[in-house]
């Protein structure tokens, strides 16, 4: 097989969710053709997705180098700046897929979510809006955008947001088997804000039981949150709910993680 047929099954492999099978192929790709267009792009993708983010950002790095008006590399290599806690070089990451696409929804929700992290919360819903004139069902935005409605105290416009992430997420759980922790954590979070405390508990236990909380920042689904986040909030619903309060074993376990933060 060709560079561009291995590339072929390699992105296939990509879609069916077999990242070590794409991996494979998208290496031998690139073996036989190192300046092949697309792929570090997928493999960056994979890497991303593994939480391997240096790994991410020299392959995104060097798509860039193969072709500079890939609007996607940009966009990824900003997320990775983002995970990577290097607000300027995300947003101006963002900014040049901006530039070069004209209005590209993507960047305009990278932009706003930076925004939002500074507290520059007008600034934060003029991009989520502009964003969601090129996709009016991303999770991301609705989600932040309610929590912004949240810290200005807008109970109705936060009701409105929540509504579109419950309705997003139900067809997530539709169609994508793979989704299920950040749909457990959006919906967890959603109940929190609007004093569903026993609902939310339901959601962020399973996120607690399933494994470590290992504090770093993560994206999922082009949503970016804090690990950390889910135990914080836990927290606040057991102080909050009549349910059983946490345990002694539990609570230091949570507070540790947070005084540590």
């Amino acid at each position: 097989m060709n560079a561009e047929e291995l590339l072929d099954l390699g992105l296939t492999w990509q879609f069916k969710g077999d990242l070590a099978k794409a991996e494979d192929y998208l290496k031998k790709a690139l073996a036989q053709d190192p300046e092949l267009r697309g792929a570090h792009l997928a493999l960056g993708d994979i890497y991303l997705k593994r939480g391997r983010i240096d790994m991410a950002e020299d392959m995104y790095s060097k798509e860039i180098k193969i072709k500079p008006d890939s609007v996607k590399a940009y966009i990824e290599l900003a997320n990775v700046y983002v995970l990577k806690g290097d607000e300027h070089e995300a947003l101006s990451n963002f900014e040049k897929a901006l530039s070069l696409s004209g209005h590209d929804w993507r960047a305009s929700k990278g932009i706003g979510y930076i925004y939002f992290m500074r507290g520059e919360l007008a600034k934060a819903i003029g991009w989520f809006r502009m964003a969601t004139d090129g996709n009016e069902e991303d999770l991301a935005v609705h989600f932040w955008l309610a929590l912004i409605c949240h810290q200005n105290k807008l109970v109705t416009e936060m009701d409105t947001e929540i509504e579109k992430v419950k309705a997003i997420c139900k067809n997530m759980e539709k169609f994508m088997s793979t989704s299920r922790d950040v749909i457990s954590y959006v919906l967890g979070k959603a109940a929190a804000l609007q004093g569903r405390y026993k609902e939310a508990a339901k959601y962020l236990e399973k996120l607690r039981k399933k494994g470590n909380i290992k504090d770093k920042k993560r994206i999922e689904f082009g949503l970016f949150y804090e690990e950390l986040d889910i135990l914080r909030t836990l927290m606040e619903v057991y102080d909050k709910t009549d349910q059983k309060p946490l345990s002694d074993s539990v609570r230091n376990e949570i507070d540790t993680l947070v005084q540590a933060k």
